[in-house]
């Protein structure tokens, strides 16, 4: 039975979202990544993510019960605002898809009980607050948040201060150091917290490459560890360095520890300590950079997900785009990338999402994960259905209530990308490694004998004017190609020589990790 202290909902409600809940948790496999939470009911929705959250554990491993997390739920949604597309489904999604991660192909081995806690949690805060535009035009438009965040992932800290606002409301983390201590993973409260906080932040798209580099320094982490452990027949601890994400002058956590924490969570130290947890490979920082690689995964997920979902938060996330831009227009502000109604392509969005950001991210987590192979397959052929709709073009946008803008001058950068998760710059490296990556796979179309039209270099995300059947078959197996090609360098130096190689990294005295946030 549930019983609410903060909310209140009809008995009606409470029944529905209580059996929901236990169908869910009884059958963890019904809802896959085709799953779309859009235009469900708000029992179903609470329901749903219950469920979840019982079925991994959550409340067990909190201590607390499945009322106190429909309380904390209901506020969540609360504090959510009604975005096209930064909304609390949004939350829920990112949530779900993160669940299927976990079940479906083993991204919770190298966690225990308290970080799945804090990633699942973490991901619904992560958006909480959103006003619907990005941390560019925030900052564009020097507004109050941006002024108390210092210009620092405006966004993402002003979801961190409402989650822990609500965390302290309910109380909800009050058994967690003696619950931690029984499950012999002691943590604090304000180490629980600044967990959460640490794992919002990395959803900043500004994280994107550094968390991209840090999945093969993981990988590396953890074959090297299970390559000592049978050499020597015990456990043995190897040492990582992962990529810090800035530099202490430009450290968002070390702003918001300081400013917006408690004054006993601003005494909180960021040392960095190598000792690994007894049932996993990976030291407490190592655990909790997985988890950063893992909400941002879920987080910029859409392309990897059944077409007809993918392309349904497509136009969700060019709605709220274009809704900027009119802002911005009417401020007399440059308008960001892909935000200009009358010259943005939906497909041209979508596809350079998926080549600069979605399919490389996703390819590296497959090869610490392989069974997840299935969702780089998945975003290679939404890639294709978006070229087949290369003059898509979206006319809703005046349907949906402006957001109130705020006065400001200051331009956004120029050179970025703007994407749902927000704006990133790609690097030249990055942009000339793709281009490549593109031009290969036109040559490799062309083992086929399928003419190939000439095209300039900026046309290369522009379909070529071949019907449609035949454009597919062609990009498909030129990805086959290439993906041959790549398995075949990547395991081109011996074993004998990798083994080595490997023996020498243990026997080295590396440097202690860096954390995250330095």
């Amino acid at each position: 039975m549930i019983i609410l202290r903060h909310n209140s909902l009809p008995a009606d409600d409470l029944f529905a979202i209580e059996t929901i809940m236990l169908k869910t948790s009884d059958h963890p496999y019904q809802h896959a990544l085709d799953y779309s939470l859009h235009g469900k009911s708000r029992s179903e929705v609470y329901g749903f993510i219950a469920g979840i959250f019982k079925r991994i554990g959550i409340c067990q491993t909190l201590g607390t019960t499945t009322s106190d997390f429909l309380d904390l739920l209901i506020d969540i949604e609360r504090e959510y605002n009604d975005n096209p597309y930064h909304s609390f489904y949004h939350a829920v999604d990112v949530a779900m898809v993160l669940y299927h991660m976990l079940e479906e192909y083993g991204m919770s081995e190298y966690l225990n009980q308290f970080d799945l806690a804090m990633l699942m949690l973490a991901a619904l805060f992560h958006d909480i607050g959103h006003p619907g535009n990005n941390n560019n035009f925030e900052v564009s438009c020097h507004t109050e948040r941006a002024l108390q965040y210092n210009n620092l992932s405006v966004l993402e800290s002003h979801s961190s201060t409402i989650a822990l606002q609500l965390l302290e409301k309910h109380n909800y983390l009050r058994h967690i150091e003696s619950k931690s201590r029984e499950y012999s993973c002691p943590i604090t409260q304000q180490e629980f917290k600044s967990s959460i906080v640490k794992m919002i932040l990395a959803t900043d798209m500004v994280c994107h490459f550094t968390l991209k580099d840090n999945i093969a320094i993981l990988h590396d982490k953890i074959k090297s560890s299970s390559q000592m452990q049978q050499l020597f027949q015990n456990t043995v601890s190897i040492e990582s360095t992962l990529k810090p994400l800035f530099n202490d002058c430009n450290d968002p956590f070390e702003y918001f520890k300081s400013n917006h924490f408690s004054q006993t969570a601003a005494a909180i130290t960021t040392t960095t300590t190598t000792t690994a947890d007894s049932t996993t490979v990976l030291d407490k920082n190592e655990r909790l950079m997985m988890c950063n690689i893992l909400i941002h995964a879920a987080d910029v997920s859409n392309p990897c997900r059944p077409w007809s979902v993918f392309y349904q938060q497509s136009r969700m996330v060019c709605v709220e785009f274009f809704r900027q831009g009119e802002q911005e227009l009417s401020l007399g502000l440059p308008v960001s990338p892909n935000m200009d109604q009358k010259i943005a392509n939906p497909s041209k969005i979508n596809v350079g999402f998926i080549d600069y950001i979605v399919h490389p991210y996703f390819e590296a987590l497959s090869k610490l994960y392989p069974k997840s192979i299935e969702l780089v397959d998945a975003c290679t052929k939404n890639r294709q259905e978006w070229l087949d709709l290369a003059t898509e073009t979206i006319h809703d946008v005046h349907d949906i209530p402006s957001i109130r803008a705020t006065l400001g001058t200051s331009p956004p950068p120029a050179t970025t990308m703007t994407i749902a998760a927000g704006t990133v710059q790609i690097p030249d490296a990055i942009m000339q490694e793709r281009a490549r990556f593109l031009l290969a796979f036109k040559r490799s179309a062309s083992l086929n004998n399928v003419p190939q039209q000439q095209q300039q270099p900026q046309q290369l995300l522009t379909p070529p004017l071949v019907p449609t059947k035949r454009r597919k078959s062609e990009e498909v197996a030129s990805f086959g190609v290439l993906r041959q090609i790549h398995h075949a360098r990547s395991s081109s130096i011996s074993k004998k020589r990798r083994k080595s190689e490997e023996l020498s990294l243990y026997m080295r005295n590396q440097p202690k990790m860096v954390s995250f946030f330095e």
